[in-house]
């Protein structure tokens, strides 16, 4: 038998009904290993100048104009997506791997606030906590409502002249700046209703961004000459999930960008008035 005969033996194995518990506990394996690396990552790269004292909270509620809230449902949503994913192949039940799944999603993400929680400069946030319990209860309530997700969340940045003003908090670099400057960020919920006559791929997009921040909190901003305000977007968007290949590993790619939200023209709403942009990112 040949190495390509072996693995093709080993995958139709694998799916049977038998390999259920050691599929789980290969995905539980792979979970804990990779959110492991995430975690010692995260606190090297980011608190690792911070830890000290002792555990504490802190009300975080008026600043960013709630702009890491929406970071936290999203991702809190994106990773409830992809534990569902892993543990739907791991065994057949769409339900339970959907619970689980929202589970693992909340409980990876929250555990973030260990880290701020000893954080000399931060906190534990409850807001934040309340923000991933919505990203997990959104994604939940869909799976087992609709059998499917009818509005994802996404993601778009650009890069922005408020990061340079301070590179330390906003990001120093495009990489840097995707994460830290929420003046580039837009969350956007592409939704799939059949209100309009569209193909299955094309979704129409609701999107939240802010701009004018420098510091977290208006009235620091507003020290800098800055008027922070939020801004409200209106576009079309592509559904991923919807196209189909014959290629898994295309499908598998197409899933995985499904979370970016595809560059396209936008209405912009905002206190500074209305602006169209031809495409919007």
């Amino acid at each position: 038998m040949t190495i390509r005969d072996r693995i093709k033996t080993f995958f139709k194995n694998i799916k049977d009904p038998s390999f259920a518990r050691a599929r789980i506990k290969g995905v539980l394996a792979f979970s804990f290993g990779v959110y492991s690396l995430m975690m010692l990552a995260l606190g090297y790269a980011w608190y690792s100048q911070q830890w000290g004292g002792s555990f504490h909270f802190f009300n975080d509620a008026a600043e960013w104009k709630q702009m890491d809230k929406f970071a936290h449902f999203f991702w809190t949503f994106q990773v409830s997506v992809l534990a569902t994913r892993l543990l739907t192949w791991a065994q057949p039940d769409t339900r339970k791997a959907s619970i689980w799944g929202a589970t693992l999603g909340f409980l990876f993400v929250s555990s973030i606030e260990i880290f701020d929680g000893f954080s000399q400069d931060y906190g534990a946030s409850v807001y934040d906590v309340l923000a991933n319990a919505a990203g997990c209860l959104a994604f939940i309530s869909q799976r087992l409502i609709f059998k499917k997700i009818m509005v994802w969340p996404k993601f778009s940045f650009h890069p922005t002249a408020f990061a340079p003003l301070r590179p330390n908090m906003l990001g120093d670099g495009f990489l840097e700046e995707v994460l830290k400057d929420y003046n580039g960020q837009t969350f956007w919920y592409s939704a799939s209703f059949k209100i309009l006559p569209l193909p299955s791929w094309l979704t129409l997009a609701v999107g939240v961004g802010a701009e004018g921040m420098v510091r977290a909190r208006d009235e620091e901003n507003a020290l800098m000459n800055l008027s922070p305000h939020r801004k409200y977007f209106l576009s079309f968007d592509l559904n991923l999930t919807e196209v189909k290949t014959s290629s898994k590993i295309m499908n598998a790619g197409l899933r995985i960008l499904n979370v970016i939200k595809f560059p396209a023209p936008a209405i912009e709403i905002s206190s500074e008035g209305m602006k169209f942009h031809p495409v919007y990112f």
